[in-house]
């Protein structure tokens, strides 16, 4: 394997849609702007693309710094720490193996490359917004880039280290959905804000943090054994955990709703409903995983593509992933409708 495709396995590219999905919404979303500049959504999704990466690599500078110890032997009932997630660096005390490891500064220049592509493709879109829409436009790109760098390294990194506060996961909303969806805008029409696009990010945001946060309330038992702190252990009690499972989960169709109402968009848009009982079901399972009661975690053709669920029972890990990839296909599934949708409206019309 190239040290760039590498590099991009250690950066969890696994988890790519989750930053992918709302830059593509919005890419979408933008057309029929006035304004829009249809190339710079390649330059603008390879480097929303990278950014992601790049600050999931920085997650794991700072978490190794903060605790370099392996996971798998901190806690045997978290999915999490078993997966090990910094598996790929070097610790003390580590055995020679056949598969190289790399050291934390190289860790750090990889950060470095995949910081520096997203600035370098923000970069072209930034001149291209200065030469078409003035220099004001131009700008919009750099507060939102700065707000995305500030935030996320701020997530694990100091000096205000949100995610060992347990703001982890609405960080996370807050970076794939508003500063996400609305620097997209930015960078493909010069328009910095409207309040269409922060409804919808908001909206999307949520989901994004469900896929998250849904983590957090599975494994809330083994996050306090690890003295990981979540949302989940933030909240402490039960209730108040599947409260927020149930907010996450509706909060997209109250801003769809919304926007509706409001003619922002077609009620055409009211076909991501079709999205709804899974978010229901989601809040149900999740509660009755969180209370210990009698369930059946059996997937159903309506939740979407669920991978190897074989090998996941095989593995133990199947309780884990059925709510969590039930999580991300209600995200996946309501992006791809939006998509569709507002691209037929304007085929149509």
């Amino acid at each position: 394997m190239s040290p760039i495709c590498l590099w991009i396995k250690n950066a969890r590219s696994i988890a790519l849609p989750q930053s992918a999905l709302p830059c593509l919404t919005a890419v979408v979303l933008c057309i029929g702007q006035e304004g829009f500049i249809w190339w710079l959504a390649f330059p603008v999704f390879l480097g929303i693309c990278a950014a992601h990466l790049g600050m999931n690599l920085a997650d794991d500078y700072f978490d190794f710094k903060h605790d370099s110890r392996v996971r798998s032997d901190l806690s045997s009932t978290s999915i999490r720490a078993r997966m090990e997630k910094c598996h790929y660096l070097k610790r003390e005390g580590d055995v020679a193996t056949s598969e190289p490891k790399a050291n934390i500064s190289q860790l750090g220049w990889a950060v470095v490359a995949f910081l520096g592509f997203a600035a370098l493709m923000g970069g072209v879109a930034f001149f291209a917004q200065w030469l078409i829409h003035g220099w004001q436009a131009a700008m919009g790109i750099v507060i939102y880039a700065v707000a995305g760098l500030i935030v996320g390294i701020n997530y694990s990194g100091k000096p205000l280290e949100l995610g060992y506060h347990g703001l982890g996961e609405l960080v996370i909303g807050l970076m794939f959905g508003p500063i996400n969806m609305l620097g997209v805008q930015t960078a493909l029409t010069g328009v910095p804000f409207t309040w269409q696009m922060l409804c919808m990010s908001i909206g999307i945001g949520c989901m994004v943090t469900n896929i998250v946060y849904v983590h957090s309330v599975m494994e809330v038992n083994a996050d306090a054994e690890l003295g990981k702190m979540t949302f989940a252990r933030l909240l402490k009690s039960k209730a108040t955990m599947i409260i927020f499972i149930g907010i996450f989960a509706i909060m997209p169709f109250v801003m769809l709703g919304l926007g509706i109402a409001l003619s922002w968009w077609s009620p055409w848009y009211l076909l991501t409903i079709a999205t709804l009982p899974m978010s229901v079901f989601l809040i149900h399972s999740t509660r009755l995983f969180a209370y210990g009661l009698p369930r059946n975690d059996t997937p159903h053709w309506w939740m979407g593509p669920m991978g190897d669920w074989k090998g996941y029972k095989q593995a133990g890990i199947d309780w884990f992933l059925y709510r969590w990839l039930l999580a991300r296909n209600i995200c996946t599934y309501f992006c791809l409708i939006l998509i569709v949708v507002h691209i037929c409206l304007r085929v149509i019309g």
